[in-house]
């Protein structure tokens, strides 16, 4: 296969955008390549990495070095688990493969303390395949005016029924849409969109309005806009493309906080155990207030309200990517603590998290696709001085 179609496959596949024609020619690619040639592949592309991160080139050649010699000590892998990562039957040149593409996923690791520790952790990557989690996905239910409800990933495509002149119809791509039921009514019908632990969603409202919403989240919104504004409740993190009208402002009302807007592209992120309501702006403005103080943001700009505090502030110059990593299929985060990291494992694999003795302080820096399984983004954090252990649907973590 030529060398260009190769790095073509491999640049696919670490934007998880490979379709299955193609991982499978990639891995046969895999499987039919000496160790040799794999081998320098696999180099060239941490290389390329590790000089994309502008990490220390002697660093660069000494982490390689562990990752290849790290074959030596490896033990053989049960035959029916297959790692979604560049698998080769040698399980040495398997591991080093899967450390590779990790890294290059999840980043240059970096931690409060001394870098250096991430080269002598890398071949104490632990195994959690036995007790794994799979990610979450596209669920969601839907309560109606009524108070039926509808499990959208058991539903089928098609029409879902009527709430007063509004059609509600599922896409074969697996959104809900409403549609038509712009007329003056005596009495609005409202429904919920709410997702569990472990799902996502996404929702076009009868005005256009485009929603996704994250996991452990939820929607509240009339079933047609009448009058002179549009007006919402959500909890959890939802991200919003606000269809524009002028003529009836959009708002959305968290706890504690409104956020008006005429049309625009933001995300807002509510959870009860955070510790401030973030509200990103992407394209247009929004004026964010809460019962005291008023922030009209620009692009680029984000507006933290305290949840249970009177935290009121603006932050310029935010990480876009990293706060719409989740909407794009991604964890992705910036000096972030232990904490703030298992929290969005909590949601997203459906987990529960203890934690036992003193809680580490090392803070995380890199990205991952939120469409692998557990025990891969587990293997990656173990390269710290934490420890973790799968039970069921329970991480144990130990400093």
């Amino acid at each position: 296969m030529p060398s260009t179609r190769i790095d073509f496959l491999i640049d696919k596949y670490f934007q998880s955008s490979c379709s299955e024609e193609e991982l499978q020619e990639l891995m046969e690619w895999v499987d039919a390549s000496s160790e040799t040639e794999l081998g320098q592949k696999l180099a060239g592309i941490w290389k390329n990495f590790s000089s994309d991160t502008s990490m220390p080139e002697e660093m660069s050649e000494r982490i390689l070095t562990n990752i290849f010699n790290h074959e030596e000590e490896a033990t053989p892998v049960e035959e029916e688990y297959r790692e979604p990562s560049f698998w080769r039957t040698t399980y040495g040149m398997a591991a080093s493969v899967a450390l590779i593409i990790s890294f290059g996923f999840f980043g240059w690791l970096q931690y409060n303390a001394n870098l250096k520790r991430t080269e002598n952790r890398i071949v104490e990557v632990k195994s959690f395949e036995q007790h794994d989690v799979l990610p979450g996905g596209d669920k969601a239910v839907l309560t109606l005016d009524d108070g039926s409800k509808v499990v959208l990933d058991n539903s089928a495509n098609g029409s879902l029924g009527k709430q007063g002149e509004t059609d509600i119809r599922k896409t074969q791509s697996g959104k809900v849409v409403y549609e038509g039921g712009q007329v003056a009514v005596a009495k609005p019908m409202f429904n919920t969109l709410t997702t569990p632990k472990g799902g996502q969603y996404q929702v076009v409202l009868s005005d256009g309005t485009k929603v996704w919403l994250n996991a452990a989240s939820s929607l509240r919104f009339p079933t047609a806009f009448t009058g002179n504004e549009r007006r919402v409740e959500m909890t959890g993190e939802v991200y919003f493309e606000v269809a524009k009208n002028p003529k009836m402002p959009f708002k959305v009302i968290t706890q504690g906080q409104e956020v008006e807007v005429l049309g625009t592209h933001f995300n807002v992120m509510a959870f009860q155990n955070e510790k401030v309501i973030k509200t990103t702006l992407l394209e247009g403005s929004v004026k964010v207030s809460n019962n005291e103080k008023t922030a009209v943001l620009q692009p680029g700009q984000q507006s933290k309200v305290g949840i249970n505090s009177n935290i009121f502030r603006t932050v310029n110059d935010v990480n876009i990517e990293e706060e719409l990593a989740w909407k794009n299929g991604y964890f992705q985060f910036n000096d972030a603590s232990l904490e703030q990291v298992m929290r969005q494992i909590e949601r997203w694999y459906d987990v529960d998290i203890e934690y036992v003795g003193k809680i580490s302080n090392e803070h995380f820096t890199g990205k991952l696709p939120r469409n692998t399984n557990l025990s891969n983004v587990l293997k990656i954090l173990s390269m710290s001085e934490v420890e973790f252990k799968i039970e069921g649907k329970k991480i144990i973590i130990t400093p």
